[in-house]
This record gives structure tokens, sequence and C-alpha cells, in this order.
């Protein structure tokens, strides 16, 4: 058997944890696993306090007199009000996937008990867990019991059960980074990372190779459990579509209220600090308005930071899960 295709296989309790893998665990962090809304005040303060060391330098300007009202009178004003636009586009693109015609809708939920059906026929079970973790966790049991029955299976004589060993191992440590996805199940996103990057599609190429290359010489038991593993392969490529497909809409969802909520919040702030100044001083004390006009600042931003936390996630999950099958962009390695 050709020795390069199996070495492809890619344990999955790897992808994304390793600074050798796709990002290093603080950028993983970020970009994916953070909380979205810590990012978002993360990234205000830090705005707020680069402000106020600029003012405290002299680098920027407070003082009546100067361009700051007018900055928030109209500039600031006008892009707050814009985030309602956006608001309403990301509404809109979520709804549109929601709605659907009747038949449509059946289409879609008949596709989705076939999906759970197969996986249960396989496992053996007459139903699968609807928690999105514990169902992930179910394949990842029982592809791990059917390698061991593949392993078990190639100990006849005459195989070379040997050079099976490395497939064995990587698709058994895949199978329990899979089960170790039931911890995860308290973030659909969180979920999602742990199935980002080729590991699937590496093990895909893997099995299908073993298929075609030793099939005729393995005994129908054999064969039987890795057609199985396969399948369940193929499961794992659906099921990262159709949970990143519901990661990001409810990514989406919680967007869109937020930034209203943040939005409205903003402007409030943008009006008060801008009643701050009159045309010739302002009603706050020299120091006092440091500190106000920084943290002013930093709340008015905090829409966009909020905006740029949900993006990058969106961006990133889409990024490392465009592939569908065994075929995988350069990016998503």
């Amino acid at each position: 058997m050709d020795g390069d295709e199996l070495t492809q296989v890619r344990p999955a309790s790897e992808v994304g944890t390793s600074d050798d893998d796709m990002m290093g665990s603080v950028a993983e962090w970020l970009l994916i696993d953070g909380n979205r809304l810590l990012i978002t005040v993360g990234g205000s303060v830090l705005v707020g306090g680069i402000v106020y060391a600029l003012i405290r330098l002299g680098v920027l300007l407070v003082r009546p007199g100067t361009m700051l009202p007018t900055l928030l009178g109209s500039g600031v004003t006008s892009g707050l009000l814009t985030l309602v636009t956006v608001a309403l586009s990301v509404n809109q693109l979520v709804l549109s996937r929601v709605f659907g015609s009747p038949s449509g809708l059946s289409d879609r939920l008949d596709a989705t008990v076939d999906f759970r059906s197969t996986v249960e026929d396989i496992a053996g079970q007459t139903s699968s867990p609807n928690d999105p973790a514990r169902f992930i966790s179910l394949v990842g049991v029982t592809m791990r019991d059917r390698v061991e029955r593949l392993s078990t299976a190639l100990r006849e004589p005459g195989l070379g059960e040997d050079s099976f060993d490395d497939y064995l191992g990587n698709m058994r440590e895949y199978a329990d980074g899979l089960v170790d996805a039931r911890e995860k199940d308290g973030s659909t996103v969180e979920l999602v990372s742990t199935l980002l990057g080729p590991a699937y599609a590496d093990n895909l190429v893997a099995t299908k190779h073993l298929r075609r290359e030793r099939g005729d010489e393995l005994s129908p038991e054999a064969n039987e459990h890795l057609d199985a593993v396969f399948e369940l392969l193929k499961a794992i490529a659906m099921m990262r579509q159709f949970f990143k497909t519901m990661a990001i809409h409810r990514d989406l969802a919680r967007l869109s209220r937020r930034l209203i909520y943040l939005g409205l919040f903003a402007l409030l702030v943008t009006f008060c600090l801008t009643l701050v100044y009159t045309r010739s001083s302002v009603s706050l004390p020299p120091d006092v308005l440091v500190v106000a006009v920084s943290a002013g600042l930093a709340i008015i931003v905090s829409p966009v930071a909020l905006l740029s936390a949900y993006m990058l996630r969106v961006a990133t999950v889409s990024l490392y899960s465009v592939s569908v099958g065994p075929f995988v962009p350069p990016d998503e390695r």
C-alpha cells in the first residue's frame, strides 16, 4: 500500500490547539473561542487608554475651540446611525435563511432526519442526542469502536496488520478528539472550532485509498468496519458545515441585537459629550474633561469593536471550514 497517502491522516485532537497548526492558542482565542463581549470591552478600553495617553502627552487637544465638538456632532453621529442600517442588513441575512416554503422546509427536515438515521444505524442505537456536542461525541465513540473492530479483523494471517498501524493509531486519536467534544457543550462556536482544519479530509482520503488498494484482500467483516468508518467521516464533513451554519446564524442574531443596544447607548454618550462644550468654554474641569472624553470615545467606538469582534470570528470560521469534501484549500491547512 502507498504509505504517502496514509501519512496524511491527522488527529483531530491537534487541530486548532497547536502553534504549528492553523494558528496559535492566543490567536485562536481572539478569533474564534473568546467571548465577543469581553473582546469588545478590551478593544474599547484600549482605545480609551490610548486617547487618554495622547491627551496627557499633548498630542490630542480637547479644549474649547478644537474640532472635537464638530466631529462628535456630525461625523460620529452619522456613523453611529449607519450601524442601524448594518443591524437591519444582518437581520435580513439571518431571516432569509430561516424562512422558506413548506416543501423547502420539509426537504431540509427530511435530510436532517436521514443524516441522523445513518449515524444511528452505524452506532447501533435507536436514537441519537439532540445536543450537538454529544452527537459529535457519539460519532467519535462509534468511530473508535469501529476502528477497534477493524484492528481485530486485520489480525487474520497474511494481511500484514503492521502495515495498518499508523492508520489505525491516527484514527484512534482522531476519534478520541471527537469524543472530547462533549466537554465543549457550552458554545456551538467552540464545538465548531474542534472540527476546523483539514483533518477530516485527510482521513477521508486515506480511508478511501485503503478501501481501493486493499479492499480485495480484506475479509467481509473488515470491509464492513472500514465502510462504516468512511461513512462516519462523511458525516463529520456534513456536521461541520451544518453546525458552522448554525453557529454563524446565532452569532449574527446576537450581533444585530447587541449592535442596536450598544449603538443607542453610544449615541446617547455622543449627545451628552457634545453638550459639554459651549462656544468658548466647557462645563467640566480640565482634569475631569480628559477622563470624560477618553471614556466617552471608548464607548463611542464600542459598536465598531463589537462588529469587528463578531465579523472576525465569522470570517475565520468560514475561512477554515470552506471545504466540504476531500479537496482542501491551502488556507485551510
